[in-house]
């Protein structure tokens, strides 16, 4: 009885209030929360192989097949602390729109879609081996402002699929502007010094968790704080890539 007015009660409220997808504007009763429609949930295209080792975008096929390193023309070929980086797809349409509703609107219980669609196309071998999954830290203020730290509930749900455990050894030092705010060259100095991992590393092989790259400042800061720990490798994950510096300013 109660589930059959449970129903009733939905399906009036999707005659009189109906959820409007924001990628398509269709109306619709299945989807991600009140922000997506299934279907285009279902479509956020994920990256393809070659990809950059270095932030997870697409490369042309068949252009690297014999190279040490794959990097795109924005990554260059300078060296990096970061030894691996793997993104879901291009930070845009409803890749885009669904992270905002996480990180910024307050849904924090759609970790668990956003994990269940990167594990679909996650390759196993890329944790063979990793002791720990690291989440990119927040300041204790920042994270006391907005209720939760992304990066830790995307890490948390990482773990209970792989079975990998969260280690958050790195701390923020101090507080720093907002990424998202900066232009690209005071974003790369904005994190320089800004995380510390207190005690000496016991782990070998670690992923750093993050909800976006855009020019990895973050995660290069975390990596080299991880390394010099003692850390041998450091990966990271990422739901999304900006596609070019300047298309979006969301993250790091």
């Amino acid at each position: 009885m109660m589930r059959r007015v449970a129903g009733l009660s939905n399906l009036i409220l999707d005659i009189f209030f109906p959820k409007i997808c924001g990628h398509c504007g269709d109306s619709f009763r299945q989807g991600l929360s009140n922000i997506l429609c299934q279907p285009c949930f279902n479509g956020i295209e994920p990256y393809q192989t070659p990809s950059c080792d270095h932030c997870g975008a697409s490369l042309p096929p068949r252009t690297f097949e014999d190279a040490v390193q794959r990097r795109c023309l924005d990554c260059g070929d300078e060296p990096y602390h970061l030894d691996q980086v793997w993104s879901l797809g291009s930070y845009e349409g409803p890749l885009r729109l669904a992270h905002h509703a996480f990180k910024f609107g307050g849904m924090e219980h759609l970790k668990t879609p956003l994990i269940q669609k990167m594990l679909k196309y996650l390759p196993e071998d890329f944790w063979q081996g990793v002791n720990a999954f690291v989440p990119v830290p927040m300041s204790p203020e920042k994270e006391r402002e907005r209720g939760y730290n992304p990066a830790v509930l995307l890490a948390t749900e990482l773990s209970k699929t792989i079975w990998i455990p969260v280690q958050s050894i790195i701390h923020k030092t101090h507080p720093t502007v907002a990424q998202r705010l900066l232009t690209r060259e005071k974003r790369l100095q904005n994190q320089k010094g800004a995380y510390e991992v207190a005690l000496k590393s016991a782990l070998s092989k670690v992923i750093l968790v993050d909800d976006v790259f855009t020019t990895g400042a973050t995660l290069e800061e975390c990596a080299k704080v991880l390394k010099k720990s003692g850390v041998e490798w450091v990966g990271a994950v990422v739901w999304g890539r900006t596609p070019r510096y300047g298309s979006d300013r969301s993250s790091d």
